[in-house]
């Protein structure tokens, strides 16, 4: 079985190796971006099982980057989770609306993260073998 593929996009480069490596080091394989423009590029020809996301970037942020793979049908099914200092009520809501699985709030544990991933992953991948016996 091929190892799932996560897309971090961050413009902290600190926090993009700390997440890449504390995600290949559980067996993942991760790509990277470091704005908003060139996730949307990877998620079309990477085609990852999930994203994570930092909501504050320049040029465009995550919830906007949240917002076109939600808008795409290619793309929407990607499970989006975002990383923020920002922890206020308005941002968690904030996420949600745009179609984000959840909010993760820097400082975080890295743990915490994999924990989240290994959820979010395990939850799109049950929709998708309900999808598959949908057809029969």
């Amino acid at each position: 079985m091929d190892k799932p593929k996560i897309l971090i996009v961050d413009d902290e480069l600190d926090v993009v190796e700390l997440i890449a490596r504390t995600l290949q080091a559980e067996g993942f394989d991760v790509v990277c971006a470091h704005d908003g423009i060139s996730a949307l590029d990877l998620v079309s020809m990477e085609n990852p099982d999930l994203a994570i996301v930092d909501i504050m970037m320049p040029m465009m942020s995550g919830y906007e980057v949240c917002e076109q793979i939600m808008s795409n049908p290619q793309t929407k099914h990607i499970p989006v989770i975002c990383v923020s200092s920002a922890h206020t009520p308005d941002a968690r809501a904030q996420s949600l609306r745009v179609g984000a699985s959840t909010l993760v709030v820097k400082p975080f544990m890295p743990a915490e993260l994999v924990a989240q991933v290994r959820r979010y992953l395990s939850k799109n991948e049950a929709v998708e073998q309900e999808d598959k016996f949908a057809d029969i």
